[in-house]
């Protein structure tokens, strides 16, 4: 039994080379909440791993999954709930449930268990992918396949005009993460009074330690994803659109996380990352917060950001809607965080 939860708490981390779906246009449903009208100058985005992991890697998780529902619900009434929410691990359907719960309309799902490519043969340059797959390992989890989908859900108030999504290649992943068919997700929206929709993007990188293989190993799978998301970003989302891209990156305070992150979404994008910039602030700012220091301190739960060409997008500050004062660390071992961007 403990192997059994080790192998399916890995369900964190999956990822494997590039298998790009066809834009499609997202799922819509009922809406609780109705937008302001008119033209907006801004946009708000959560990033939340919630922890919807199956059994018997976590227990009686349907409650937990609810009031997290319910909290963004709640946060319409005040007019402070997240126009965006990229969702991690959301694995199991009372995960996915969130979106109606909390009432957002729109709603798009990433990458699922056949959406993983076999790994073709290696070129010389993918070397690295090669090494993962030819020492994978039974007893960690990476010869069993994809027991799972990606985990990731993206969900909005506005429309969502168009979805891509990527799986890793069936080896690109290291430990009990290779059971999860991880990769990322995009969603353009379309803002009121905005020339075209912004990209948001959603991502959960492999672990590291709890991935259950060496640290070096893990390291390895973590920079080829990097470097799969970068080629897919730049494919798929062009300089002239305004990309924001949230998600578990798992980068921790590991120097070469931390330097692979730096040269793959920052130097290579072009972007800057939400929590960095908060980490900035003057003393007695909202964001030295007991609840965003944590986040900051630990490291993993990122939102990098670009403006498109000729277009508008700033960093305006950040929250914690729910944090350990609302006892939100009983819902998830994450907290989720929201960025303001101004258009403008």
């Amino acid at each position: 039994m403990a192997r059994i939860h080790l192998v399916v708490t890995a369900v964190l981390g999956t990822l494997v080379i590039a298998n790009v779906a066809r834009p499609l246009p997202a799922a819509e449903f009922p809406a609780h909440f109705i937008p302001p009208a008119g033209p907006r100058s801004d946009l708000t985005v959560m990033t939340y791993n919630v922890k919807g992991l199956p059994f018997p890697a976590a227990f009686n998780r349907a409650s937990a999954l609810a009031r997290i529902g319910e909290n963004l619900e709640d946060l319409a009434l005040t007019g402070h709930r997240p126009d965006v929410v990229a969702l991690q691990e959301a694995f199991i359907p009372e995960a996915k449930a969130i979106a109606g719960q909390a009432g957002y309309k729109y709603l798009a799902i990433g990458p699922r268990q056949a959406d993983a490519a076999p790994s073709p043969a290696m070129a010389d340059h993918d070397r690295g992918a090669s090494d993962l797959a030819r020492k994978a390992s039974w007893l960690k989890g990476e010869t069993e396949g994809k027991w799972v989908d990606s985990g990731l859900v993206i969900m909005s108030d506005y429309p969502i005009v168009a979805t891509r999504k990527m799986a890793f290649q069936q080896d690109l992943c290291a430990g009990f993460d290779c059971l999860a068919s991880k990769g990322a997700l995009i969603a353009w929206i379309r803002i009121p009074g905005q020339p075209q929709p912004v990209a948001v993007a959603d991502t959960h990188l492999n672990a590291r330690s709890a991935s259950g293989v060496s640290v070096a190993r893990a390291n390895a799978a973590y920079g080829l994803q990097l470097s799969a998301l970068r080629t897919f970003i730049a494919r798929q989302v062009d300089r002239n659109t305004s990309l924001i891209f949230a998600g578990d990156f798992n980068v921790g305070h590991d120097p070469d996380r931390m330097a692979a992150a730096r040269a793959e979404m920052v130097t290579a994008i072009g972007s800057s990352e939400a929590t960095a910039l908060a980490g900035l602030a003057q003393p007695g700012t909202e964001t030295t917060s007991g609840d965003l220091a944590a986040i900051i301190k630990r490291g993993k739960d990122k939102q990098y950001f670009r403006a498109g060409m000729g277009q508008r997008l700033r960093y305006n500050g950040i929250g914690v809607p729910f944090g350990l004062a609302s006892k939100a660390s009983s819902l998830s071992d994450h907290l989720g965080y929201v960025v303001r961007y101004s258009l403008r």
